[in-house]
């Protein structure tokens, strides 16, 4: 019952905290603007996103914590990768640079969020990947304080925006570098550009970013399949397409440095594998990637986010660690599915074994070992949940409204979840949803599925699961602003 008192207080004091909006704390972390996408101008998105992250402060750290990748945040580069002249952001990225000498003739860039490395070949620089769009005049300002020689091969990874765009500032060299990637890198990039609303949503970027054809873009020059090796400079490079984070993605050996450049693949906390709002990943292959990665003995490990390993036992312990990690997952899904259990059982019941659970580079900082597992199942199944009534589902509206009937009301309903929030979080959000989509024009039940949010958002949470989050507590957000002033 105070629960419920308190509840009930903060719908009252509801206009108080838009008060306090104008504090402006976090000018990008997954709020939709009204278009769609996110960063957006709009003062009321700005409002909303600063009063839920003013009210919500673990909210923010989630986000900071796993969404810098093992590297620094910077709120102004997230949501402007795609950005070639967005001032806030090249300037983030000039000032928080970090340039690391690891090796003779070997840096490790680290941008805020990503990293660049960059070779130095008697032939010139061999960079795998560019970054980010702002990070571009950037590099072009470094890189000659690193090396007079010009920029020889740029290597790209895979297609995501933090790692493909920043070669835009390096191909006005004359001649322009060479640019590497697999053969499915192309075909990656164009589904984002087909596809660019949902690619800016999914990217928390401004849809006036997002590209929507070559013109915003680095074509590669070169692309291979499978495996090569370039020689540059008398020393080679040998690239490796495994299917990881994405289906064009690669890692690259230098065996004249024992040194391996892992991409996406190695993460100081559990792989990024399960990301619910992109296109399929491939734990199992990625594993393989790890194995593949740790059978060549480096004694340099140059992550794309997070600092270099230099420590060869450390390498030969972390990688088919991770390695193991996705296997188990993998095993536990397929094992479930083939005994013919009913998929979110399957998905309940996964856990790394007790010998990983522990590690710190197990830590569930983006996504959790089950959102890994449900990446495993979309690989091998369909989009049905074996719950039969799912098959042709009545109309979410529909469905809300018999619900909230049964309750007595939305309110009813809201009140439930209110009570439920800090004993069970997860039902009582979907009970908050329920009564969402069935009177979501009032205010009693939008203040109160923010309140459930807020109760479930106040612990550690994975960056990516914070972000969902955020998106929706804005949406709340602009529609009580709505409400309190009549529209």
């Amino acid at each position: 019952m105070k629960r419920l008192k308190t509840w009930r207080r903060a719908l009252v004091a509801g206009a108080a905290l838009w008060a306090c909006a104008g504090l402006a704390l976090a000018h990008g972390a997954a709020a939709p603007d009204d278009r769609g996408g996110s960063g957006s101008a709009n003062p009321q998105v700005q409002a909303a996103r600063a009063a839920v992250f003013k009210a919500n402060p673990q909210l923010l750290r989630s986000i900071v914590v796993g969404g810098g990748f093992g590297g620094e945040m910077s709120y102004a580069v997230a949501n402007s990768m795609y950005s070639r002249d967005d001032a806030r952001a090249i300037a983030d990225v000039r000032a928080k640079i970090k340039i690391e000498a690891v090796a003779p003739r070997t840096w490790l860039l680290r941008l805020p969020i990503v990293n660049v490395v960059v070779f130095e070949t008697d032939e010139g620089l061999v960079l795998i990947d560019s970054g980010y769009a702002p990070a571009g005049p950037v590099l072009a300002e470094v890189l000659p304080t690193l090396s007079p020689k010009p920029v020889h091969t740029i290597v790209l990874t895979h297609f995501h925006a933090d790692h493909a765009f920043g070669a835009w500032a390096l191909m006005q060299q004359s001649p322009p570098p060479r640019v590497i990637a697999t053969d499915a890198f192309i075909e990656q990039m164009e589904l984002d550009m087909r596809t660019w609303g949902l690619n800016a949503r999914n990217n928390q970027q401004k849809l006036a970013d997002v590209p929507r054809s070559w013109d915003q873009a680095v074509r590669p020059t070169e692309t291979f399949h499978g495996k090569t090796t370039l020689r540059i400079g008398g020393e080679d490079f040998v690239l490796t397409h495994a299917r990881g984070e994405t289906e064009d993605q690669l890692w690259v050996a230098v065996p004249g440095r024992s040194a391996v450049v892992s991409a996406d693949y190695f993460q100081s906390f559990l792989p990024n594998a399960g990301n619910g709002k992109r296109r399929q990943r491939y734990p199992e292959e990625w594993a393989q990637a790890l194995r593949d990665m740790a059978a060549r003995q480096p004694q340099l490990l140059l992550p794309a986010h997070g600092a270099a390993i230099t420590d060869t036992a450390e390498i030969q312990d972390r990688l088919p660690a991770q390695a193991r990690m996705l296997d188990s997952i993998a095993r536990q899904v397929v094992d479930g599915l083939n005994r013919g259990e009913r998929k979110d059982l399957v998905f309940d019941a996964v856990a790394l074994p007790a010998d990983l659970a522990g590690r710190d580079d197990a830590r569930e900082l983006y996504v959790s070992a089950r959102d890994i597992g449900r990446m495993v199942a979309s690989q091998y199944t369909g989009w049905w949940d074996d719950i039969p009534s799912h098959w042709r589902p009545a109309p979410l509206a529909r469905e809300a409204g018999e619900l909230a009937a049964l309750a007595g009301g939305a309110d009813r309903l809201i009140e439930r979840a209110v009570a439920l929030a800090s004993q069970d979080a997860p039902l009582a959000s979907q009970l908050a949803d329920w009564a969402w989509l069935a009177d979501g024009d009032n205010p009693v039940v939008v203040q109160g599925a923010m309140w459930v949010y807020a109760q479930r958002v106040a612990q550690p949470l994975p960056a990516q699961e914070a972000l969902v989050y955020a998106e929706h507590m804005v949406r709340l957000q602009l529609k009580l602003q709505a409400l309190q002033e009549g529209r």
